[in-house]
């Protein structure tokens, strides 16, 4: 295998299925509290952990483990990352409980799940680093790491200051690309984790709670049901894994961040809380979806469980596509491609298979046929080509992503576009 690829999308999908599963068949039958149904999270980080490192005693991996020989240097390095991280942990989780958005009900989850990570982080931080510095993985580790990236950023200007360089030579050093590539990497992650990490205990609560009803072998609707729960919750288990940790073990330091307003408003007016106002403007056809029969185009319930099916079915597809990218799946960053599955038919095939089961979806209520909705479908379906568009024009300055362009030429349709 060629060590610069990623792990197969089936790797990918497999490993995050499997730790989902085993998750909730144990909430199941300890009656686990609610408070700890984010553990799919903890659970798939290990996995990818114990994966990589194999690979990486094996020489299959980009990272190549190099005992250092300066033991005071060691030391100092593990302090000095142990303290930098709690830093921002702390700050940026209270800055995050008291944004009013993110205090709201839904997401209040997210402050058991923050203390919980603090805690374990305050007394197994020194440990993790000392093991990741000690099988270090190179230089070029290094300058990918988030820590590394905080600290240039400070020292630069700090040393100006106190040079006595003027402000404009201390404002310059901060704005350099290297150090807004930093600051924007930490606010990306900061936006994103809440929304995708409370997602996890929502979708894992709900698909306990569908339990008893989904595989009683009477109840189809509930089954279906079940199955759009629990593929949705495969899907945010890793993406929040994703956003929340980078690390060699998982081999998803962020290489390089679109730097550009527009491609990040492209972005963020797909996500919450700023889609309200894309809705606003453009009515969301998925929204429309309910297991009210009245709402069908085929006000009946045989009807309904066909589209669940459907449903079920092209979820299935589209969150196999989004899971192949593994920990390196994250909105406008660069972190390690994937060119495989179906990576190798198209090079954004998350945007295809989504706006065909929105599309799907939506088709089969009677409400979507109005032209409201269908100009809401065409807009979403605008900003979210246009999405991939910015990202490749952030990706191609990159060599591989150049010769992955060359041997996958279409976008979004084999043999069309």
């Amino acid at each position: 295998m060629n060590r610069h690829q990623s792990l197969s999308p089936l790797t990918y999908f497999a490993a995050t299925a499997a730790a989902v599963l085993i998750c909730y068949g144990a909430f199941l039958w300890l009656h686990a509290d609610a408070r700890y149904f984010y553990l799919p999270i903890v659970l798939l980080a290990l996995t990818y952990a114990a994966i990589n490192f194999y690979r990486q005693i094996r020489g299959d991996s980009d990272y190549r483990i190099a005992v250092p020989r300066d033991i005071g240097l060691f030391a100092r390095r593990v302090v000095v990352r142990y303290v930098v991280w709690l830093v921002i942990m702390y700050g940026g989780f209270r800055t995050l409980e008291s944004l009013p958005f993110y205090g709201s009900a839904p997401y209040q989850i997210n402050s058991i799940i923050y203390k919980d990570l603090l805690y374990a982080y305050v007394v197994l931080g020194i440990p993790y680093f000392a093991l990741t510095l000690w099988l270090r993985a190179g230089s070029k580790d290094d300058f990918y790491d988030p820590v590394v990236r905080l600290i240039l950023m400070v020292k630069q200007p700090l040393q100006r200051l106190l040079r006595g360089d003027p402000w404009r030579r201390v404002i310059r050093a901060l704005a350099k690309r290297y150090n807004r590539k930093a600051i924007l990497t930490l606010l990306m992650r900061g936006y994103f984790i809440p929304i995708m990490v409370a997602q996890v205990p929502w979708n894992m609560n709900n698909a306990i709670q569908l339990t008893g009803y989904a595989f009683t072998g009477q109840d189809t609707l509930s089954l279906l049901l079940w199955c759009v729960n629990f593929l949705w919750l495969i899907d945010v288990t890793n993406a929040s894994l994703a956003y929340l940790i980078e690390s060699r073990w998982l081999e998803n330091r962020a290489r390089s961040i679109d730097l550009t307003v527009i491609g990040w408003c492209v972005c963020l007016f797909c996500y919450e809380p700023l889609n309200n106002y894309t809705g606003s403007a453009l009515p969301f056809g998925p929204l429309l979806v309910t297991t009210n029969v009245q709402t069908l185009i085929v006000p009946t319930f045989g009807f309904l469980l066909v589209v669940k099916f459907i449903e079920s079915l092209l979820l299935a597809i589209h969150i196999f596509v989004d899971v192949s990218l593994g920990p390196s799946v994250a909105n406008i960053t660069l972190r390690k491609l994937q060119t495989r599955g179906p990576y190798a038919l198209v090079r954004h095939p998350g945007t295809t298979t989504k706006l065909i089961f929105w599309f799907a979806i939506s088709a089969c209520y009677a409400g979507f046929w109005s032209l409201p909705y269908l100009l809401g479908f065409l807009g979403w379906g605008a900003l979210y080509v246009g999405r991939a568009l910015t990202e490749e024009r952030h990706l191609r300055q990159f060599p591989e992503y150049r010769d992955y362009m060359n041997q996958v030429r279409y976008r979004f349709i084999p043999g069309v576009y």
